[in-house]
């Protein structure tokens, strides 16, 4: 079947048992996930920072995990090369039981074939019954996992809070950014480090530090990651739609309970995380397991309310396929990138002879005042003289490029004369055909993103009748499918720090 295809055993982890390697504590955290349909971004512009002449950059292995709770302990353990053969057999075990569960569900959800979700959810729900108790597990021992990668055996100093001096103050309103700054680096290692939480919490915990690191980047002054500032948090946890036009008034008034609700449930988890940042450990963890057991029939409920909305949202945001775009021949885009290279060429090198020319002016002795005023002024004008003569010395080269731009005009207004827009009917020109070709082309990329990449996604997010364990599984198959750019490594709190160090 397609599934076992999809799901072929991924590379062993090559960790050793118990070596040498100088220990380093710095952590992991996975990447964020992106709203659903929206263009992957690669890493850019960024550099990881370095240790003992390593570079922090994510260890092998790790990217099988990308979805796991244990995802933060398990990198610190891979990247000091320190993961015992017991413990590597048991991800080895656990990792082929997930994909055999995966493919399971995978079998009958892509039975027919289709992009759409269209699974019978009678079929569905009875997988769900069979698979249970067999996902329960799975997600117990992943719980187990996470702890024993923490603190098992000699590893001992693999908490994240282990040496953490500086705490949050549940007195502060964490406008000021180091108190912003700390309060999402606790939350999102809560998610990992913390006992005594439930898989959905873990997951709120998830949405609760996005939403916390852009409050960070405010309060330290950074713009806005406005790409996927209008993402709805829907179930399972982290996943994010837009909300689709034409959604009816009726999805909009459950969307707003939902969010409200769910907003309260991370409320609470915030509270708690908060007024307990100082406590023994021992009675943290209790604290949270309170929390847990109140929690939970809240969480059976807004999970209940989001399966009211699946079905309209599931046709609201089905893929559809735009309309063809104008017709262009092959060659008239020729000419235009053509012609755009030998503009641009011819540009560049008149503003190169502009500058030559200034330069050659000799520098005053004196730089302040009337001296560099007038300096500037020469300059100035040496610049718009080298101009002139350039495009003197040039115009029958200039004159040619006219020609081809005006060629180019009569050529599209000739093909727009007897086409329309394929949506508003309206007659095009030469310079709407182009922008209608433009526009259709970003909506087949769209489509094509949404339609390939995004399937299990969407599926996991949208598909009536999954259990939430099921959602949780397939949702982690997609999100290790996007193959997202894993992010690098960072310092955990020294004992020495008064306040956290601010994250890229």
């Amino acid at each position: 079947m397609l599934a076992f295809i999809a799901l072929a055993c991924a590379a062993p982890l090559h960790a050793q048992f118990w070596s040498d390697t100088p220990f380093a504590r710095v952590a992991f955290f996975p990447p964020t996930p992106p709203v659903y349909g929206a263009p992957l971004v690669e890493r850019a512009g960024q550099r990881p920072h370095w240790i003992d002449n390593r570079p922090l950059t994510a260890p092998d292995g790790l990217a099988a995990f990308v979805s796991e709770p244990f995802y933060p302990p398990l990198s610190t353990r891979l990247f000091n090369l320190k993961l015992n053969a017991r413990i590597e057999a048991r991800l080895h075990a656990y990792r082929t039981a997930r994909q055999r569960e995966t493919n399971l569900l995978l079998d009958l959800l892509l039975a027919a074939e289709s992009e759409s979700v269209l699974a019978d959810p009678a079929a569905l729900r009875a997988l769900a019954v069979e698979q249970g108790p067999r996902l329960a597990a799975l997600e117990e021992e992943a719980e187990r996992l996470r702890a024993d990668l923490i603190s098992g055996g000699w590893f001992s100093d693999g908490n994240w809070n282990a040496s953490r001096r500086w705490r949050l103050d549940p007195k502060k309103d964490f406008a000021n950014a180091a108190d912003a700054e700390a309060r999402f680096q606790v939350v999102r290692a809560t998610a990992s480090y913390q006992g005594g939480l439930l898989p959905a919490q873990r997951g709120l915990l998830g949405e609760l530090a996005i939403e916390l690191r852009e409050e960070a980047r405010k309060a330290r002054g950074l713009p806005a990651n406005r790409a996927d500032s209008d993402g709805i948090f829907f179930s399972p946890e982290t996943a994010r739609f837009r909300l689709p036009s034409g959604a009816s008034p009726e999805l909009r008034a459950k969307l707003a309970l939902y969010n409200g609700r769910k907003a309260a449930l991370k409320r609470d988890l915030l509270k708690t995380i908060v007024d307990q940042d100082g406590a023994e450990p021992e009675t943290r963890a209790a604290a949270f397991e309170a929390l847990a057991d109140r929690q939970w029939p809240e969480i059976v409920a807004v999970e209940q309310l989001a399966e009211e909305m699946r079905p309209e949202l599931a046709g609201r945001l089905a893929p559809t396929r735009p309309p063809p775009p104008p017709w262009v021949p092959a060659g008239v885009f020729e000419a235009i990138h053509a012609y755009n290279a030998d503009r641009d060429e011819y540009f560049s090198e008149m503003k190169l002879a502009a500058e030559f020319a200034a330069d050659q002016l000799p520098r005053p002795s004196g730089e302040e005042g009337d001296a560099a005023r007038q300096f500037e002024a020469r300059r100035a004008a040496a610049r718009r003289a080298a101009a002139m003569e350039f495009q003197r010395t040039h115009a029958e080269r200039f004159a040619a490029l006219e020609a081809r731009y005006r060629g180019i005009r009569d050529s599209l207004a000739a093909l727009a004369q007897h086409q329309v827009d394929r949506k508003t009917g309206r007659p095009l020109s030469a310079d709407t055909l182009l922008h209608a070709h433009s526009a259709s082309m970003a909506e087949f990329e769209a489509f094509g993103r949404v339609s390939a990449i995004y399937t299990h996604y969407r599926i996991a997010m949208l598909q009536p009748g999954l259990s939430p364990e099921q959602r949780r599984l397939l949702f982690g198959y997609a999100l290790a499918g996007l193959a997202q750019p894993l992010p690098f490594g960072e310092f955990m709190p020294p004992s020495s720090a008064k306040r956290p160090f601010a994250t890229p």
